[in-house]
């Protein structure tokens, strides 16, 4: 299994995919073959098309960008995706494997927007901005690492109350009993542990302590080496493709396990070391920011984006089954119903749950 980036979108979801390297195409809904195929949608496919090579999987004619879904655009797509997939449906979805294929593939020419006018570029951080914004992750670090142990103490807690089971009918300290329920329900929140047996539940807590004890780590070096070396070298660190149509639809990436992976000499790898498009040069220890977008982002979406993305980057890599994905996100109307697995394996729930802990209150999702 190739290596991805896990990216957080501007809409509040997350996508696995190759690093940004060329101006990206986004779709409202599916084109081609039983596909929605809206206008604007279609015509963004149809110059997306156009702009690969005939040999390299495009149509052998140009497309008429018309935006009407025909036979001819309908075989474009099929030999898309049969030259660069290795099967056919002859549809394209929002957050499929073409779209994704396309967008790694991207010749440099921007497909149409709506109204067929060109996209507009996100703005782009100037030197002095990309400097500021890094030292304001590191300001927030502390306040991650709060939430952080936050979510620790909690599930602590919650773990505790599960391992004393019920009162017993001669227990000295009855009014103590229920300390770490509370915490317990606000696991159960984001996670769904509630129907599982105690010695499950006590497995699937210990299993997210975990994670938060890595991304406990992860802060705790980025604060003692940052007066050594300042943070223009630490994990956290502006997106190369910051300003460019790339960056346009979302707010950070990083690495399956990025946190630990390392070459057979003990350097970090880079994104060129895997079976990657674009970019060679990305260094998988990293967590990118486009800073042009995050300028006015409050500091509460702040955090939650860097725990979210620490959760990709500290959990297993991309080969293990145990690997935290974006199943689901906080702008999804599921995202509070999933089921148990989906939960635990899903960025946005870790960051959810650190945020309430901390803040002490419900909070608003999604966070802004």
């Amino acid at each position: 299994m190739a290596q991805h980036v896990l990216m957080k979108l501007s809409n509040g979801g997350c996508s696995c995919c190759d690093p940004p390297s060329a101006p990206g195409i986004a779709i409202d809904g599916s084109v081609g073959r039983g596909g929605r195929n809206l206008p604007n949608d279609v015509r963004t496919i149809q110059a997306a098309l156009n702009n690969v090579s005939s040999a390299d999987g495009g149509p052998t004619l140009k497309l008429a960008v018309d935006g009407f879904v025909g036979p001819l655009t309908i075989a474009a797509i099929e030999k898309y995706q049969t030259r660069k997939l290795g099967w056919a449906d002859g549809r394209i979805d929002p957050d499929g494997p073409t779209i994704h294929a396309l967008n790694g593939q991207s010749s440099g020419v921007a497909a149409p927007a709506k109204g067929g006018a060109a996209p507009t570029p996100p703005p782009k951080a100037t030197a002095e901005q990309n400097a500021k914004f890094v030292e304001r992750i590191g300001a927030l670090l502390p306040r991650a690492r709060h939430w952080i142990s936050m979510a620790q103490l909690n599930i602590d807690m919650a773990s505790d109350f599960v391992r004393r089971g019920p009162p017993g009918r001669s227990d000295p300290f009855p009014s103590l009993h229920d300390i770490g329920k509370s915490q317990l329900g606000l696991f159960d929140k984001y996670f769904h542990t509630g129907k599982h047996s105690n010695e499950t539940k006590l497995q699937q807590l210990h299993k997210a302590k975990r994670i938060y004890d890595s991304m406990n780590t992860v802060i705790t070096h980025s604060l003692l080496e940052a007066p050594m070396f300042g943070w223009g070298v630490g994990y956290f660190q502006p997106d190369p493709a910051d300003g460019t149509l790339a960056a346009l639809n979302y707010v950070a990436y990083t690495f399956y396990g990025g946190w630990q992976a390392r070459r057979p000499d003990g350097r970090p790898r880079l994104s060129g070391d895997d079976n990657y498009k674009g970019r060679k040069d990305l260094r998988e220890d990293t967590i990118f920011f486009p800073v042009g977008q995050l300028l006015t982002k409050t500091d509460n979406y702040m955090l939650e984006t860097i725990l979210h993305e620490l959760a990709h980057f500290v959990g297993p890599g991309v080969k293990s089954p145990d690997r935290i994905g974006d199943h689901t996100y906080d702008t999804k109307a599921d995202f509070l119903t999933v089921n148990n697995w989906t939960a635990l394996h899903t960025a946005e729930c870790y960051g959810y749950f650190a945020a309430e802990s901390a803040l002490r209150s419900t909070i608003t999702i999604p966070i802004h």
